[in-house]
Parts: structure tokens; sequence; C-alpha cells
């Protein structure tokens, strides 16, 4: 039997009469908050921090990319840069406490070897999101997204087999972020980014494993080199064999009201050695 992985989420769909439409832009006043009693890693560079919510206040102590600190209590303060728009924060780095902005913080960390990976959310009017890959507390790469707006609601990271590429891209791994929508409230999307040993990041494509606007819904799987996706005879699904080189991405449309209605296409993401390419399919 062929080995096989691939990725499947179950689309959870609610009738059409309880489904509501969110208006334009109704996560324009939505900022993307940190979370008291947690930990965060720095991600601006020569972040201050300061003994008052005041760029003019006393500098306790600066920080860079990666380090750690521990988000005490939100303030009432805000502060609008660049059109990014947060509220300061108390916070305590090893026995100091102070006040930082809170844009000067990742919202989202993991690790890739040995570098750190900093996510920030640029807010409702930036509309993005920037990565670094740091280490030693120096940053190694950035790379920007523009997924649309984004929520802090379902940041996740999920890593995937390279070594079936030639040559090989590097850690594969895929960012999920939380992208507002007036549909529903939003969803999760999928970047799907590289690494290399010296720790540049490189970003491919997004993908969506499922949505719903009833009565039309769509799910899709990932299926890599020598993967095998399964037939599956309720859905109408036949096997689909991963193609060498190739990120094979079949996608399901249907309508929940007469799942009879039921098309498949595939979207190819082909490796050229720099990038995946991508060419659609029947």
């Amino acid at each position: 039997m062929s080995s096989f992985r691939f990725v499947l989420v179950c689309v959870f769909i609610s009738l059409h009469s309880l489904t509501p439409i969110f208006a334009e832009g109704h996560w324009d006043n939505i900022l993307p908050e940190k979370k008291e009693n947690t930990d965060y890693f720095v991600f601006g560079e020569n972040v201050n921090i300061r003994e008052k919510t005041d760029l003019k206040s006393k500098v306790i102590k600066k920080l860079q990319p990666g380090d750690k600190v521990k988000v005490l209590q939100k303030t009432k303060s805000l502060l609008t840069q660049d059109k990014i728009k947060e509220y300061w924060y108390k916070i305590k780095t090893d026995k100091e406490e102070g006040y930082v902005w809170g844009s000067l913080l990742a919202d989202y960390q993991f690790t890739v070897g040995k570098h750190t990976i900093l996510a920030r959310n640029l807010g409702p009017i930036r509309e993005g999101i920037e990565l670094k890959s740091v280490k030693d507390r120096k940053v190694i790469s950035e790379l920007k997204l523009a997924p649309g707006p984004v929520g802090n609601e379902a940041w996740g990271v999920v890593s995937y087999e390279s070594v079936a590429f030639k040559p090989n891209p590097g850690t594969l791994f895929g960012l999920k972020h939380f992208v507002f929508s007036e549909i529903e409230y939003g969803y999760t999307n999928e970047t799907i980014i590289s690494i290399d040993q010296e720790g540049k990041l490189s970003g491919h494509f997004s993908w969506l494993a499922g949505s719903c606007d009833p009565p039309a819904c769509a799910e899709s799987w990932l299926v890599f080199p020598n993967q095998t996706l399964p037939a599956d005879s309720k859905i109408k699904r036949k096997t689909y064999k991963g193609h060498p080189n190739t990120i094979l991405e079949v996608s399901r449309n249907y309508d929940i009201e007469d799942e009879s209605a039921t098309e498949y296409y595939e979207r190819h993401h082909i490796w050229n050695g720099r990038t995946f390419q991508e060419k659609r399919g029947d």
C-alpha cells in the first residue's frame, strides 16, 4: 500500500438561515491584543522598556529580537505609529518591570532548528503579517505576507516533509493565521513557507483547507510527492497520487443543499528550485 500523508480539515457547516452576514470592515476596531500573564518574545530591535506609558519616559532596559518578556497587564494607553494601533503593556523581564508598546512584541513565535520565528500582526489597517527569523538576538531574515485583515485567534504551525523535493528547499512549514471575512466572521488561512540552513525565509503560496458561504462550500487537501490521497465514494472523490517535485492541491466545491452538485479541481505547485510555481489542472 502506498504511504500517504495529506492535510484534511473538516468543514463545520451552519444552516443558511443561521449564518450571519457580517458588515464590510467589521474588524476595523479589533486590535491585536496580548494576553495578560503570558510570555511573549520581543519583535523589534533596540526596544526600550520604559518607566511609564510615554515615549519620553525613562528607559529602564533595552531589549533585542527574541528576548522573552512576560505581559503582566494591559494598560488603557493606546499608541498609533505607521498606521498600527496597539495598547501599552506592563511587562516583566528578568527582575525589571516596565512598559512597552504592544506592537514591539511578537504575536506568535515558534522554533525551526536553531532559529526562532517571530510573527507580528500589523492590525486591521495595514492588513498584513511580518515575520522574522532570529538567532542569538540578531535578525537573520524578514518576510512580509499580505493575507488581508488578520486576527490573533488561530495562530499555528504545521511541519511538512521536504526531502522529496530536488533541490531541497530547506525546512518546509505552513503558518496558520486567522483572516477576517465579510461572509463569515473569519477563516483560518495557511501560508507555505521555507527556511534554509542560514535562516532565510521564503514565502510560497497560501491555501484554504475549508470554507462555507451556504449553500456553497469547499474543502481542500494537500498531496506531497510519493503520497496518495485515497478515493472516498461518499464525497465522490477519486484517488489522487502525488507528482514529482510538486505539492498537489485538491479542492472540492459542493452545495450543502444538493451534494450531488460536486466539482473537483487541482492546483499544482511545482518546485523550480527557487519557489513553487502554480499550474492549474482539471
